[in-house]
């Protein structure tokens, strides 16, 4: 009983809340910086504001349930996207103290892209097309 209660509605919720939290966060900082535009003078603000306003939403589409796993790839994008921008090839030089938050949150979207939204979520509720009950069509003669 309390296995299938932590597997499909208490685990994703937290894994959800975790990344949602971090990414909404990172994403309000980076568009307090006059509406996402002013945030990393090294990028052209077209990508700022995709960055910006993309890591805000994915993390108020996880922190609600709505289309996690595509929220999650959205994170994920964002997160090795700017690691690999600012630091290229030479990433994998950086001090493995340097890249552990990198990895972690990597490997927490990665984890809600694999296992999906839960229970608790609006995906499961039919807020996505991945919890909608399926249509009642015609039986097949």
């Amino acid at each position: 009983m309390f296995e299938s209660f932590f597997q499909s509605k208490l685990g994703p919720l937290v894994l959800r809340g975790a990344l949602g939290l971090f990414c909404t966060y990172h994403g309000f900082l980076k568009i307090t910086y006059q509406g996402g535009m002013a945030w990393a003078a090294e990028l052209a603000v077209p990508w700022q504001l995709m960055i910006a306003w993309g890591g805000f939403a994915a993390g108020l589409m996880l922190l609600v349930g709505l289309r996690c796993r595509l929220a999650a790839a959205i994170a994920l994008g964002v997160t090795l996207g700017l690691v690999l921008w600012r630091h290229g090839w030479g990433t994998w030089r950086l001090p493995v103290t340097s890249l552990e938050p990198t990895v972690l949150i990597s490997l927490v979207s990665l984890a809600v892209a694999c296992i999906g939204a839960g229970e608790w979520s609006l995906d499961a509720r039919g807020g996505a097309a991945g919890g909608r009950a399926p249509r009642k069509g015609r039986l097949a003669a």
